[in-house]
This record gives structure tokens, C-alpha cells and sequence, in this order.
């Protein structure tokens, strides 16, 4: 097992084939701007595969997994392949009760070992509150678009993300 760092780190390797992405711990809103980096460097570089591996992911909230959900959207967009693996009952559950397992490729088993002699911590990035709001605005509002259930769940969430991110705008004068 791979130690993690206060609630939850992710890992990462790249082979030829694509990107592996491993979620170690909680699978939360804090790590979703070094997913979404991870992301755009695995597009930059070509790569057009992602397999994410929640055998370790004891926990994931919404905000991280509407940010794999535009993930898997983007990917669908350029032809290209996201994989959740080794979900367990709970990390299911999770997915579809925000009705994510529509639009996932979920396997409950995968072989992973060629990757883990390659896994290197996915620096976390340092986020600004504002920048917290925005990422969480726009993954909650992603999953309200793809399930009209979620509407429900974090409509009043989204309203608020769009007040907090409304009076923080540089150009009140507050910092």
C-alpha cells in the first residue's frame, strides 16, 4: 500500500500506451486542479489514454468526480479512452448515484502492475480560493447538466459558488 499525505495524494505514470493515474485515500475537491493539470499535460504530450486506478480511493466527493467527469467528456471529444478500475462497492455506489456510470468505462478488477515500479507523486497544486470556487462551480454544474437528479443535490451549491466567485472578482478591490 502507498503511503498518502493527509487525506488523500495521487500518483501517476505514463508507459507508452497512456497514462495511469492512481488515487490513494480521498479522491477530493483539492486534488481536482492536479487532475485537471495531469489532464491537459497527458493531451500536450499526445496521449489520448487514461486509466484511473480507486483500488486505494477510500472516499470521493463530487467536485472530484464531476472533474473526471469533463475529463471522460473531453476525452469522448478527441476519440480519446478514460478507464475508472478497481472500483469498489462503495466508489460504485458513489459514481452512480450521481449518474456517472452512464457515461464511464468502469472495470471492477484491472491488472495494473505495469505501472507501479513508474508511480511519482502528482504534485498537488496550490490553489487560491477563488480558483477552489471556480473548479468546484464548474464540476457541479457539469453534474447537474449530465443528471437532472443532481439538480436537487447542489443546485444551492452552485448558486452559492456563483455569489462567493461574484463578490470575489478583482474588481471589488478585495483581496
Amino acid at each position: 500500500m502507498i503511503p498518502h499525505v493527509g487525506n488523500g495524494s495521487l500518483y501517476y505514470a505514463l508507459t507508452k500506451d497512456g497514462g495511469y493515474l492512481k488515487v490513494v485515500g480521498w479522491g477530493s475537491f483539492d486534488k481536482s486542479s492536479s487532475l485537471r493539470l495531469f489532464y491537459n499535460q497527458l493531451l500536450s504530450s499526445g496521449i489520448r489514454r487514461l486509466i484511473v486506478d480507486l483500488q486505494e480511493c477510500t472516499y470521493m466527493d463530487s467536485t472530484f468526480l464531476g472533474t473526471l467527469a469533463a475529463i471522460q467528456i473531453k476525452f469522448n471529444s478527441i476519440n480519446g479512452e478514460l478507464k475508472v478500475v478497481n472500483v469498489s462497492k462503495k466508489n460504485q455506489e458513489s459514481i452512480s448515484t450521481l449518474g456517472l456510470d452512464k457515461i464511464f468505462d468502469i472495470s471492477e478488477q484491472w491488472d495494473v502492475s505495469q505501472y507501479l515500479d513508474h508511480l511519482a507523486p502528482l504534485d498537488r497544486q496550490a490553489l487560491r480560493k477563488g480558483d477552489t470556487s471556480l473548479i468546484m462551480l464548474e464540476a457541479h454544474e457539469l453534474l447537474i447538466d449530465l443528471d437532472p437528479r443532481n439538480k436537487a443535490k447542489f443546485q444551492d451549491l452552485v448558486d452559492y459558488l456563483k455569489e462567493e466567485i461574484r463578490h470575489s472578482s478583482p474588481n471589488d478591490g478585495r483581496h
